[in-house]
């Protein structure tokens, strides 16, 4: 999380009956809807209150992106220009407000969507 190429998509797994995906979730990563069958979801979240207080986890940054997000690839929660990638209205309104991605230094030129968590942040971006 965090290149400049981190919401393209970069794999697409086949999935396979008896087989299982494990994954650490630093990835952006998703699910499609389902054409046949059911789907079972074993989630499980490691919160280490040590390490997201330690000086690696705060200075981490994300790079500027180098182009808009292919559209299989962007949140409803998570992402700030969602509409402007989709081209439909957010599934969720009342979670525009809570969008982070990207933060406002990694937008990639041309980018269009809303301040999100960022609103009232002074904008920083890095020079090209």
């Amino acid at each position: 999380m965090g290149s400049a190429d981190h919401r393209l998509r970069s794999y697409k797994y086949a999935h396979r009956l008896g087989r299982a995906v494990m994954h650490l979730g630093r990835r952006r990563h998703g699910a499609d809807d389902i054409t046949k069958g059911h789907r079972l979801n074993l989630i499980m979240w490691n919160y280490n209150k040590e390490f997201r207080a330690s000086p690696e986890f705060r200075a981490r940054s994300f790079a500027r992106e180098g182009s808009p997000p292919d559209a299989e690839c962007i949140s409803y929660t998570h992402d700030r220009d969602y509409e402007a990638v989709s081209g439909v209205q957010r599934p969720a309104p009342h979670l525009a407000s809570s969008a982070w991605c990207p933060p406002p230094p990694a937008e990639y030129d041309g980018f269009v969507g809303l301040e999100g968590r960022w609103a009232g942040h002074p904008r920083r971006r890095p020079a090209p």
